[in-house]
């Protein structure tokens, strides 16, 4: 038996518990995925301009969803 090799890569749809965050706040971040994803991390996404980090990516069994808490940089109005 065969089958044809997958040669398109997932796709995501990255939300955010809060997207309005006030000083001491943190958000969960949750990027689902339209197929199983394995050795996805932190380093694996850009955060340039997002004005603060992101924590541990944690999977779900399928690993079709990751989470993770991203904590805004201190004394950042925007």
């Amino acid at each position: 038996n065969t089958r044809p090799a997958d040669t398109t890569g997932p796709t995501a749809t990255i939300t955010l518990a809060d997207s309005a965050l006030t000083v001491g706040e943190t958000t969960t971040v949750t990027i689902n995925f339209n197929e199983p994803v394995t050795n996805f991390d932190a380093n694996d996404i850009v955060l340039t301009n997002a004005n603060g980090t992101l924590s541990t990516l944690t999977p779900n069994a399928n690993r079709t969803v990751w989470t993770a808490i991203f904590t805004p940089t201190a004394n950042v109005n925007d």
